[in-house]
């Protein structure tokens, strides 16, 4: 009996084995190369542009020569391409269709980005750096049959400022719409463009003092009853008409009516010298902050100009910075006016919702205040140490939670600065800061950790993980309760509490990071890096730095570090204009190395310079004696 039931079991399944059709790729998804990317016949350049992009790529993938067409129905795979006029502009369906897939999209980037996602998420490819662009080889990629994505842009303006983010290529791929760095072409989606200066346009660019102080003091702020041209005063009503005038000349020159939208900057000059006039005084008074008083400025600005001529696609554009962080009460910005918040006073190093951080409560507390009045707040946020840029900046901890932050309280625009003035050489994270605040920018809730870690491997090679694990230890020692990551973070207080041990760790991290390097691409690219893990070690004479050894020794690890600010094209270590590198080589062998910038260059040193030099070369002979 047991062996009969034994025997009909394999029956059955030799007859199910018989009549079982293997599933075959096409089933389970369709074959790349074999699509057709569809168009409309009346598609327009945006689309056309995203159709000529898809076909780049997928050509790469796949070896093949992908066809684009106009119209008509196609028995085969299509992959169609389409605009749509509904929804925010740049946002996208993916879905799959009976033949193949659709991409529908709104705006100008819609369709852009759907096909970027798309390129992305099912064909493996990847925008880390301008120079880092991953495009797998899969003759045999296929695409699921069950693909339904929906997206909406987190915010209408995106923007950093690093290498990176100042390539176009890079910016359309990773979703950047502003333009402040790079032009993006109508092709390309175009970009959210400030006309006339994207800051502190207000005596710099408007109502200059060179043209008008000698004449009109009284357009300038009274400071401690004295005017000066820092600012303007901004309830004098001939500042208003010369402000209005020569915005509108910006605009007759610069303004493109077809653009989505246009920003014009009426923002405070970079200083906190506002007027103090008594009717400047009053109006602060009344409103509870001078940003009462700009607001109303601003308004009366924007009003006169979209009453004078065909403007409705311009916006306004106004600082919350510093003295005019504190919202206002009693008015409120028009529709057309953007606020731009700025977080310059923050800690970075604790998330802005941290209730142990005061400089981050009060913060807080003027973001929710502007979001509850303001319905287009944009952010200017800081991801740098403006004074040692070069120094290791770890507030890795913090870009996940902050842009949430911001996407939560209604925020509609960020600009994420970086150190922009650093294009030459990334000697410290930023180009990787730049790629995962894009990507955060696009949705602030991914899988941060994830990102970081295959941003690595595809820069750094297998040696990344070390690295990761490096940035994780860096992180950690960012603040405690009582210390904070400010703008302008003195390296030798940075990284509070690094055990001996721990250094040890973290050079050993990097050692074992290099040996992994595959090619001398990865390797300069590790020891590009490495220099804001060399610059900290010697601003806190750490490891090959520590003056507990032979002069020698530690004089000429300093010297080795120049060398490598040289080779690797580093010329500035902090935003100040007299931050360029020096070439003085005292400071570089013996002083502390923030004082290696011109700032210092004074001819003290330079008489003295030989003599250094000279004790160098005798320390090297004795040492090899």
């Amino acid at each position: 009996m047991k062996k009969r039931f034994v025997s009909l079991i394999l029956a059955v399944i030799t007859v199910m084995l018989l009549f079982t059709v293997p599933v075959s790729a096409a089933e389970r998804g369709f074959a790349v190369k074999d699509a057709v990317i569809v168009l409309p016949e009346n598609a327009g350049i945006t689309d056309t542009y995203a159709a000529e992009r898809l076909k780049y790529y997928l050509d790469e993938i796949t070896s093949g020569n992908i066809e684009i067409a106009y119209g008509g129905v196609h028995d085969g795979c299509a992959i169609t391409l389409q605009s749509n006029a509904g929804g925010a502009d740049g946002s996208y369906t993916i879905a799959s269709t009976e033949n193949g897939l659709a991409v529908t999209g709104s705006g100008n980037k819609g369709v852009i980005n759907g096909v970027y996602r798309f390129l992305e998420e099912f064909c493996g490819c990847h925008w880390y750096e301008a120079e880092v662009i991953v495009v797998p080889e899969n003759e045999n990629l296929t695409v699921p049959r069950d693909i339904n994505i929906e997206y909406t842009p987190f915010f209408e303006y995106s923007e950093t400022d690093t290498r990176s983010a100042m390539d176009a290529e890079f910016s359309v791929a990773n979703g950047l719409t502003g333009g402040i760095y790079k032009d993006l072409s109508p092709e390309q989606g175009g970009a959210v463009e400030y006309i006339g200066g994207s800051s502190h346009t207000l005596v710099n660019r408007y109502c200059k003092p060179s043209v008008y102080f000698e004449e009109h003091p009284e357009y300038f702020a009274l400071v401690d009853g004295v005017r000066t041209g820092t600012q303007l005063c901004l309830t004098n009503e001939n500042v208003k008409d010369v402000v209005t005038a020569e915005a509108l000349a910006v605009l007759e020159k610069q303004h493109n009516p077809d653009a989505d939208v246009q920003i014009l900057s009426i923002t405070q000059a970079d200083n906190g010298y506002y007027c103090q006039c008594d009717n400047c005084r009053s109006l602060d008074g009344a409103t509870g902050s001078p940003a009462g008083t700009m607001l109303t400025f601003v308004n009366e600005i924007a009003g006169r100009i979209k009453a004078s001529g065909n403007y409705d696609n311009v916006a306004f554009d106004t600082f919350a910075y510093q003295y005019t962080r504190k919202a206002p009460v009693g008015v409120v910005p028009r529709e057309d006016v953007i606020v731009r918040l700025c977080s310059i006073e923050c800690c970075f190093g604790h998330t802005l919702d941290d209730p142990d951080c005061k400089s981050n409560t009060a913060f807080m507390q003027d973001l929710s205040e502007w979001s509850k009045i303001c319905n287009r707040l944009y952010i200017w946020n800081y991801n740098l140490n403006c004074d040692e840029s070069i120094n290791i900046y770890a507030n890795f901890g913090t870009m996940q939670r902050n842009t949430q932050i911001f996407y939560e309280h209604n925020v509609k625009g960020i600009y994420q600065q970086g150190v922009y003035y650093i294009s030459e050489s990334d000697g410290e994270f930023g180009e990787m800061k730049t790629y995962l605040l894009t990507k955060l920018m696009q949705n602030p809730y991914l899988d941060f950790d994830k990102e970081m870690t295959e941003y690595m491997t595809a820069v750094y090679g297998d040696g990344g993980v070390y690295l990761k694990e490096f940035i994780d230890i860096v992180t950690d020692h960012a603040v405690t309760k009582y210390k904070h990551l400010y703008l302008e973070e003195d390296s030798r207080y940075s990284l509070p509490g690094m055990m001996p041990w721990e250094v040890s760790k973290c050079d050993e991290l990097w050692e074992k990071a290099k040996s992994q390097a595959e090619t001398e691409e990865q390797l300069n690219r590790i020891l590009r890096s490495e220099i804001c893990w060399r610059y900290w070690k010697c601003s806190n004479m750490r490891s090959e730095f520590s003056l507990l050894q032979h002069p020698y020794l530690w004089m000429k690890a300093r010297k080795d570090l120049y060398n490598d600010f040289v080779k690797f094209g580093i010329t500035r270590m902090g935003e100040r204009p007299n931050h360029e590198l020096s070439s003085n080589d005292l400071r570089h062998l013996t002083r502390r190395i923030y004082t290696w910038i011109t700032l210092y260059d004074e001819p003290v040193w330079d008489a003295i310079n030989p003599y250094a030099v000279a004790f160098y070369e005798l320390m090297e002979k004795l040492y090899n004696f």
